[in-house]
């Protein structure tokens, strides 16, 4: 999605909200599509595009998937997309696509070398998508 976005702006940037390790018990509906583990990575970001926030990002990946992967702790500001899509080990599961209000979002159960993780995104009202078919 970040190098579509791209395409609209002179500039993209990713403002980290929150990165931490949470339970279990802290997660919110995905749970129905995570495995139970001991730990899993947040990531909870806003894209920015031409310094307009164009989408809320909610990434959450279980340690077991970490475990090959722990770069995905240290991103920052790199978007995600940078890392998954430039690995060979990556597949989709599925993605949703719905409404949360008057504004489209996703979600995607991705797997890196066959373990999951869960990206959420929410396309706020400043992001081109209303203008032009990205999703």
């Amino acid at each position: 999605m970040t190098r579509r976005l791209e395409r609209h702006c002179t500039q993209i940037h990713i403002e980290p909200q929150r990165e931490c390790f949470i339970t279990y018990d802290e997660l919110e509906d995905e749970d129905e599509h995570l495995p139970d583990t001991s730990r899993y990575w947040l990531r909870e970001i806003v894209l920015m595009g031409d310094n307009q926030p164009w989408l809320l990002g909610r990434t959450v990946i279980p340690q077991e998937t970490l475990n090959d992967h722990n770069q995905l702790t240290n991103l920052g500001n790199v978007p995600l997309g940078r890392y998954l899509f430039n690995s060979k080990e990556l597949t989709r599961d599925y993605i949703h696509i719905g409404r949360k209000d008057a504004l489209w979002a996703r979600r995607s159960r991705l797997r890196l070398a066959d373990k999951p993780l869960l990206l959420t995104e929410l396309f706020l009202i400043a992001s081109p998508i209303y203008k032009t078919d990205l999703i």
